[in-house]
């Protein structure tokens, strides 16, 4: 809000009128306090805007780099069928002919 001088020269007038000269600084002061709770009020709502917003933005590229690094390399297989094709593969291994027994 941008007031020119004659403006605030008629608000401080009005004031006058209505409050009286004893009044008016406790008025003020009452205004000036209020907007600057107003004023931090403000800045805390509006960081905690940008905190909520760069947490959603590392969200996004936790997931992106997860997304690549399972492109990559992707996720080991279960314990339960490597234990079965270690199982195959021993099997395997046991029924070769032993041609090579002296």
């Amino acid at each position: 809000m941008n007031f020119s001088f004659s403006e605030i020269a008629f608000l401080v007038l009005l004031g006058l009128v209505l409050f009286g000269p004893k009044r008016l600084p406790e008025i003020a002061r009452s205004m000036g306090k209020f907007m600057a709770e107003f004023k931090r009020a403000s800045n805390e709502f509006q960081n905690q805007i940008h905190d909520e917003i760069n947490k959603l933005e590392l969200q996004e590229h936790a997931k992106a780099i997860e997304s690549e690094t399972h492109n990559i390399m992707p996720p080991a297989e279960d314990p339960d069928s490597i234990s079965s094709a270690l199982n195959r593969l021993s099997e395997r291994i046991r029924n070769i002919p032993r041609d090579y027994d002296a």
